[in-house]
């Protein structure tokens, strides 16, 4: 099957109806990758699994509490050296301003005209809220006489000595789970904007608003200044980021790739070529995922198009240098360019529907992750490299069959040149291991396990703060929650009881280590279950937080005694998807590691070979993980990760490294049915060193332009990927597994025949 579709790709006749058919369906099908990006979901509480106690919070409150889950905005104020009487009076306006009234009307609800589906509207100097008092009914701290849940409206212009009165009040409580709503040196405050719209178009809506009626957050230091935060804010800010991940990244890499390919075959044709059919490929894979988003099969975090972008452009360059480099070799030995092609895109298919397979393996065992984020990845990017495959083992021989020998302009391969110009330093690299294999094997292990003490160290979750590589306003706004006011009020805890145990409850919650305040937040429309909103002491992204929660869970659950008590929020779905990511990985990893062990006994039809190959690319990662955390923490100043890395780069270290092993070791096993493994090694090394160098310089490449993205996660997992594959291709491959085989002999091959020297006669070229 093989060679006839090699043939039929590169036959006379049938290489213009491929090229066709290709070019139209990806070039018809390129408008949907804008949309791509578009239908992205990127909050983590819709892909924690349902047995997660943070998603039973979650829907118990949407489907149970008459206004549904809460995404609270804080406008935090600032002026340093003290708010003053006109500030206080500017805060009020804009309290007004936002709830649509001229003057304030607690029992009234907030129909603002900027602002959509707006539940209540609490400024700090004012004794009730400006709008929807209902809205916050047994949602108010009564813990401290006068709090923001005091008496009635204040007068019209609540301002000056009246407005400087109220903040006393305010000092003490505010709307539940909201805790200190003005600092203790009167230089920060904080009002609330309390919506139920879990849609995102209408947040992104109500920040620019919010954004727009508030002064500006890069006011100097001396001047009022305001920063819109809260859940919204995060969640505004995060989408604004993702969404001008993929054009940014698409030029970032297609610009890398280029230059490299220029470097590698000082050809502008040559250098496009790959980057031409990796472009439809993409576009074609892109409207495949639209489409299945749309049909209801998949959400798809931004995240994941991102590194589908990556993935595709990267392996699918390699893919295609691997048969651009046996062609140009064929086309040395034979003077027609149809039959050369066919020759090349034959010989090296087996290899690419390996390494292909491999990666397509690895994605689709992320399907059997119960973090739906990861799960629904795994098929995202197997479809992206299964289609790139097919591009490559068709597209890719028709474009070079159309192109012939001029592809290569200015340095055209002509029959009978010197095939082993570019490749004298690899066959004395060869030479090099064989003569001392024992030395190389030893000093390669030595430094690998080495770098991958570093793993030994421990290392902290990344916070919202931490998670920016620059600090947009919802950044600077969480700053000064957490340096003056209560650090833990952007997202404060829920915990679900029922009425009898509510108050045994809210005390448990308060007296918690680590809880500033836990109040009533308002019970469900049956009355048969209550809220209680905990603010946290310290930021709810921090370490810190994250620590609290299972003591808050253990005390609620033990006051509750019998009765419901479960604690959600979004520090409970940080610590459910850091604890989700693990069991996952537990699952994930010996099955892509047995997948992959299967799919080197196929290539190779052996075991021994198999097995140290695996084992191989395995020391790799945890050099490359344990490296990377020490230059992260000692280097680059961030001793924090995201709990996703280390799974993320086990899957595109293990399997993108044994695509080079599996170019390497089946040219190997090629040369080996016509000499010794010895000679067969060093002419496999030889004539695969030169373009497996390239592609691993590419697919590093094009993970390193990651890191031009303002994420730090983005930025850590690019950094840790492109560090392991530069591993991977000038260690692994290079050094370590050429080495073992040397060591190994004929028995790299048992049980085949190969592995008794049954070797055919050389053949004469």
């Amino acid at each position: 099957m093989l060679r006839a579709i090699s043939r039929f790709s590169s036959a006379r006749r049938t290489k213009w109806w491929v090229l066709a058919v290709w070019t139209l369906v990806g070039l018809g099908l390129l408008q949907f990758q804008p949309r791509l990006q578009e239908a992205t979901t990127n909050e983590n509480e819709e892909f924690l699994p349902a047995s997660a106690e943070s998603t039973e919070v979650n829907d118990l409150i949407s489907e149970r509490f008459r206004d549904g889950r809460e995404v609270d905005a804080l406008v935090v104020y600032r002026r340093d050296g003290g708010l003053t009487p006109a500030d206080r009076e500017r805060i009020n306006r804009d309290a007004l301003a936002i709830a649509g009234l001229e003057r304030p009307d607690p029992g009234a609800p907030c129909e603002s005209g900027r602002l959509t589906d707006v539940l209540a509207v609490v400024s700090p100097f004012l004794d009730a809220p400006v709008c929807g008092a209902e809205a916050l009914a047994n949602g108010m701290d009564r813990s401290e006489a006068g709090g923001a849940g005091g008496g009635g409206a204040a007068p019209e212009d609540a301002t000056g000595a009246q407005a400087t009165g109220a903040q006393g009040g305010a000092n003490g409580g505010g709307p539940a789970g909201l805790g200190r709503a003005v600092s203790e040196d009167g230089s920060a405050a904080v009002l609330l904007v309390r919506t139920n719209s879990e849609d995102t178009d209408r947040i992104l809506d109500n920040v620019e608003a919010l954004r727009e009626i508030t002064p500006p957050s890069d006011a100097p230091p001396d001047e009022l200044a305001a920063y819109v935060s809260g859940i919204a804010g995060i969640v505004n800010d995060s989408v604004e980021v993702f969404q001008s991940i993929d054009l940014t990244l698409l030029m970032v890499t297609v610009t890398l790739i280029l230059v490299l390919l220029l470097a590698i075959y000082r050809s502008p044709v040559i250098a496009l070529v790959p980057l031409f059919v990796v472009a439809i490929a993409y576009g074609i894979a892109a409207a495949a995922v639209y489409a299945l988003i749309e049909a209801g099969a998949l959400q798809v975090s931004g995240q994941t198009t991102a590194l589908l972008i990556v993935l595709m452009f990267g392996a699918g360059t390699d893919y295609c240098l691997l048969i651009v480099s046996r062609y140009r070799e064929e086309l040395r030995r034979t003077a027609d360019v149809h039959e050369a092609m066919a020759r090349a895109t034959e010989r090296t298919a087996p290899a690419i529907l390996s390494a292909g397979g491999t990666v397509v393996a690895a994605m689709l065992v992320l399907t059997l992750a119960d973090m739906q984020s990861t799960a629904d990845m795994g098929p995202v990017l197997a479809l992206g490299v299964a289609i790139m495959v097919g591009a490559g083992l068709t597209l890719l021989p028709a474009v070079l069959a159309c192109l012939g020998r001029r592809a290569f302009w200015p340095s055209v391969p002509r029959v009978g040149s010197d095939r082993r110009q570019p490749a004298g330093v690899w066959r004395r690299l060869g030479h090099f291991v064989h003569e001392r294999p024992v030395v190389v094997l030893g000093a390669t292990v030595a430094v690998l396990v080495l770098g991958a003490l570093g793993n030994l160290k421990d290392r902290g979750v990344l916070d919202f703060g931490e998670g920016f590589r620059g600090e947009p306003e919802a950044v600077q706004g969480q700053q000064v929650i957490e340096s003056r006011l209560a650090a833990g009020a952007t997202a404060p805890a829920h915990v679900i009881t029922t009425p009898e145990a509510a108050e045994r409850v809210r005390a448990a919650a308060e007296r918690t280590e680590g809880v500033e305040v836990a109040a009533l937040a308002g019970a469900s429309d049956d009355g048969e279950l209550v809220r209680i909103d905990a603010t946290l002491s310290d930021d709810p992204f921090s370490d810190e937080a994250a620590a609290t929660l299972p003591r808050l869970r253990e005390e609620v659950r033990a006051a509750a005694g019998d009765a419901l008590a479960l604690v959600g929020g979004t520090t409970a779905e940080n610590v459910d998807t850091e604890e989700t990511l693990r069991s996952d990985a537990r699952l994930i990893v010996p099955l892509v590691l047995g997948l992959i062990f299967l799919i080197l006994c196929a290539l190779l039809r052996a075991l021994v070979a198999p097995l140290y190959l695996v084992a191989t690319v395995v020391l790799s990662y945890g050099f490359a993980i344990g490296a990377s955390t020490l230059i992260f923490s000692e280097v680059f100043g961030q001793p924090d990760s995201d709990p996703s890395l280390a799974t993320f780069a086990f899957i595109f270290l293990v399997a993108l490294g044994v695509d080079y092993n599996i170019f390497l070791i089946s040219r190997i096993r090629e040369e080996a049915e016509h000499q010794e493994t010895r000679e067969a090694v060093i002419t496999g090394l030889e004539r695969t060193g030169g373009v497996i160098t390239s592609a691993g310089l590419i697919l590093a490449g094009t993970f390193c332009a990651l890191m031009t993205l303002p994420l730090e996660v983005l930025f850590q997992i690019g950094f840790t990927i492109a560090f392991g594959l530069l591993v991977d291709t000038f260690v692994v491959r290079t050094l370590l597994v050429p080495s073992i085989a040397f060591v190994l002999g004929e028995r790299n091959w048992w049980p085949s025949r190969l592995s008794h020297g049954s070797a055919a006669p050389a053949r004469a070229e």
